[in-house]
């Protein structure tokens, strides 16, 4: 097995979503209506594959700071009463008013629904929903479950397929007794003038329970919706796209999500509700006495710029939006972010997630000094992934946030050559004491001095020197190490071997990193855990390698006693 089928393995088609898509315009009434919304949510529509964890030998690993999330003041334990969107804080002089208008400036939502519609997902769970129904008979029918919004909204536009996308999210929380299940995300209904206007998407068919782009703390999980009405079905003679979007005005929204009892009886748990505002921009939570001015714009989208995070809490409503435009495929992009608070000595914490399995592999404090900031590289995506920039903590002050993923040039932007290589910025040193003999100790150094210097040319010579057999099948020296760098990110992963591994005797006078690759080592914890920490393995492909009792079945690096290069590949 080679580094690149651990990193690749094959996964769900983006041309899957638009076939279904497709098959549902040909379809009559709400069913069609039914199967759109099933796979409405973007960050669902992404290739899926398995990736080594690299983010801690990009330094990038640093101590996510503070439970705030878009000026949620929330306790560390989560154990006191949610501040909601809008709520005045302290020490954050208030700068425009917090009360939202409560007139729609849009026709009412009730004119593009149809009432009493029933969409086929809410039907089979017999909960008693309909649109039009009373905002009032939204209550929580599961004993002992709560449901709580906890952060504002936002939105995830994909413009990697066509035409643009979008869905939306809310950090929310929905607890209750431990012998209940809680089988699907909770869903966010919206209601206007004390009608139900919207119940949100098909939950139960793709989506699945994830921490949220905007408050990543604690118990958070992901409220979701879509841009556009449920309540209204296909049949609509109004149409926009996939469905009907609801008219800009002022709006209720609800986080209900959909508790499971020990008979297999579904119930609901309701939030209060919080206001959300739609115009021509999209949907916004109240600013209330949050942010304040901010006196630079976020910067023109560059070439080959993946996803970008934008914040904006200057004016009465605040927009949050996450934008997807490329897939990580090749070399090892940075995040570049600036912020802006009234408290200069804020921080913003970011996160780099592989959305496919809600895995975090980097993470960053900014400044909020309004000064640039570039990342480390952010290394850990994969073959056709999109890469989310995740928001664990935004304090009150902060009035506009931004941060861009993008390919890294490894001297924040002078247009270095070197930033297409994965060990590009690494501060890492092979231990001489971690070698058998003197002579491969100084083997070991150089192959790691050249990977971080990326040094193509004195690895190809490295390689060919001894009587070295790289990767299966066998490859040449100069198709392994050539820059750019594809996604097996060899560089990185030759200094994760031998400068964050044990090595050990394989026998024969024959030295391998890691140490778990060895019979003597299979089982130990700690070896396992040492290619996690250096970032070889991700917790769940280490996870995976030793529930299929083949021991550790990634790459490894043997030299002899002489010092020759022995192997680079995935098996002995």
């Amino acid at each position: 097995m080679s580094h690149d089928d651990l990193n690749d393995r094959t996964g769900q088609n983006d041309f899957l979503s638009g076939a279904l898509h497709g098959a549902a315009d040909a379809m009559p009434g709400g069913e069609a209506n039914d199967l759109h919304v099933s796979f409405g949510v973007v960050r669902d529509r992404v290739r899926r594959r398995r990736a080594v964890k690299v983010g801690g030998l990009a330094g990038a690993s640093l101590a996510v700071a503070g439970v705030l999330a878009f000026g949620l003041t929330q306790s560390p334990v989560w154990d006191s009463e949610p501040v909601l969107p809008g709520t005045p804080s302290e020490n954050v002089a208030p700068n425009r008013s917090a009360e939202p208008t409560s007139e729609p400036s849009g026709p009412p939502a009730t004119s593009v629904i149809q009432d009493g519609y029933v969409p086929s997902w809410i039907n089979d769970l017999d909960v008693g929903l309909s649109c039009g129904m009373p905002a009032e008979d939204l209550e929580t029918t599961a004993a002992g479950w709560s449901s709580t919004s906890i952060g504002d909204i936002y939105s995830v536009t994909s413009e990697l397929d066509g035409e643009p996308s979008t869905s939306l999210g809310m950090a929310a929380t929905v607890e209750g007794p431990a012998d209940w299940s809680l089988p699907a995300p909770p869903v966010l209904v919206w209601s206007q003038g004390g009608v139900v206007v919207d119940l949100g998407m098909n939950v139960f068919e793709g989506p699945v329970l994830r921490e949220p782009l905007v408050g990543s703390v604690g118990n958070a999980t992901e409220a979701q919706g879509m841009e556009f009405t449920t309540c209204a079905p296909r049949e609509s003679e109004t149409q926009d796209g996939f469905g009907t979007r609801l008219p800009e005005g002022d709006y209720e929204v609800r986080v209900v999500g959909f508790p499971q009892s020990p008979a297999g009886q579904w119930e609901t748990a309701v939030s209060e509700p919080v206001t959300v505002h739609i115009d021509a921009d999209g949907a916004h939570s109240p600013t209330g006495t949050r942010g304040g001015d901010a006196t630079a714009e976020p910067p023109e989208r560059v070439e080959g710029e993946l996803t970008r995070m934008v914040l904006d809490r200057s004016t009465r409503w605040v927009s949050a939006q996450e934008t997807h435009f490329g897939y990580i495929t090749t070399g090892t992009p940075v995040i570049t972010a600036e912020c802006e608070s009234t408290n200069p000595e804020d921080e913003v914490s970011i996160e780099a997630v592989r959305p496919s399995t809600d895995e975090s592999f980097a993470t960053f404090d900014v400044p909020c000094d309004g000064e640039p900031f570039v990342s480390d590289p952010v290394v850990g995506g994969g073959e056709e992934e999109v890469i989310d920039i995740r928001l664990a903590n935004v304090p009150d002050g902060v009035a506009r946030f931004w941060a861009t993923l993008a390919p890294g040039t490894g001297d924040g932007g002078s247009g270095d050559a070197a930033g297409a290589c994965s060990a590009d910025g690494l501060d890492s040193s092979f231990d001489p004491a971690n070698a058998p003999s003197e002579a491969a100790g100084a083997t070991a150094g150089a192959i790691v001095e050249a990977a971080l210097a990326c040094d193509q040319d004195r690895l190809v010579e490295l390689a060919t020197e001894y009587p070295t057999e790289l990767m299966i099948p066998a490859q040449p020296a100069e198709q392994v190490f050539a820059l750019p760098e594809d996604d097996s990110l060899h560089y990185l992963t030759l200094v994760g071997l031998l400068a964050g591994t044990q090595g050990a005797d394989q026998g024969e006078g024959t030295f391998v990193w890691p140490r778990v690759a060895t019979e003597e080592f299979r089982e130990s914890d700690e070896a396992w855990q040492e290619v996690v920490d250096a970032g070889v393995l991700s917790p769940g492909d280490a996870d995976a390698q030793r529930a299929e009792g083949l021991g550790y079945t990634g790459l490894r690096i043997a030299i002899d006693d002489a010092g020759n290069w022995r192997y680079y590949s995935a098996t002995p």
